[in-house]
């Protein structure tokens, strides 16, 4: 069976919603005619993330829906988990969303739709629709969102946003030169996607903050380390590396593939 749309599910101590969360964008793809896969990967939780991804894994047995899951035996950050995920999967198109579902999953169809229609990257546009619920957070974003367009010439607005879509076959080779594995990684591969002339447009997105969710936001250092990492990358843009060298999949990883017919 040919798969048009591959999710990715970057897992990390999210076992609380891990499994309503994944029934709930299930539903909405299935409002599609889209053959799609969920693919996990889970980077090496504290808590039960694993075990709930199990769980779910039997649940879309159950209906039909194909799946893959990866686990990693060490923490690798939520960029190496999304690259190890988009290499796995088997959609033409790929995409993430952040599984806590602060970004609304509304926009996920159109935003594939764009890909389907030409677009090579869409990332989505955060329009945050309770702002006062963590100003902190709303700083730290808007401060974010300033050093990048300020050092880099960009084609978006809103790098950092959790829910992104790709050609898989465009973003492959993007994949393969991007350094940062963690959460400057989102900015990395949009830019260097902007670099190598890859048709990238965006997408308007609820985000939707949630209170009880712990915010670890440090403005003060948080934005040192942000602008060290972007003054990095700048400088690094001169590098030579090699598109073409794709790294492997590392043995320490184990991966579960248990596709079903849709």
């Amino acid at each position: 069976m040919t798969i048009d749309f591959s999710l990715i599910l970057a897992c990390y101590q999210d076992a609380p919603h891990l499994r309503k969360n994944t029934l709930q964008l299930v539903k909405i793809l299935q409002q599609s005619r889209l053959n799609f896969e969920i693919v996990f990967v889970e980077d090496a939780s504290r808590d039960n993330s694993a075990a709930e991804i199990r769980a779910t894994l039997a649940e879309l047995a159950g209906l039909g829906v194909a799946h893959q899951a990866l686990f990693h035996a060490e923490n690798k950050g939520r960029g190496r988990t999304v690259t190890d995920g988009i290499r796995i999967a088997k959609g033409a198109v790929v995409g993430f969303i952040d599984i806590d579902l602060e970004h609304l999953p509304d926009a996920l169809l159109p935003m594939i739709a764009k890909v389907q229609e030409g677009a090579d990257v869409v990332v989505g546009r955060r329009v945050i629709a309770n702002p006062g619920a963590k100003p902190l957070r709303v700083l730290s974003s808007w401060v974010y969102k300033t050093l990048v367009h300020f050092i880099l010439e960009l084609p978006v607005a809103d790098t950092e946003a959790g829910l992104k879509v790709f050609s898989r076959a465009a973003i492959l080779p993007i994949l393969n030169i991007t350094q940062d594995e963690q959460w400057f990684w989102d900015t990395e591969v949009v830019h260097r996607a902007y670099l190598k002339g890859l048709r990238c447009e965006e997408h308007p997105i609820v985000f939707l903050e949630k209170p009880e969710k712990q915010s670890t936001v440090r403005i003060l250092p948080d934005t040192i380390l942000y602008l060290k990492k972007l003054m990095n990358y700048k400088l690094s843009l001169s590098s030579t590396l090699d598109v073409h060298e794709a790294p492997s999949l590392s043995l320490e990883m184990v991966r579960e593939d248990s596709t079903q017919s849709l």
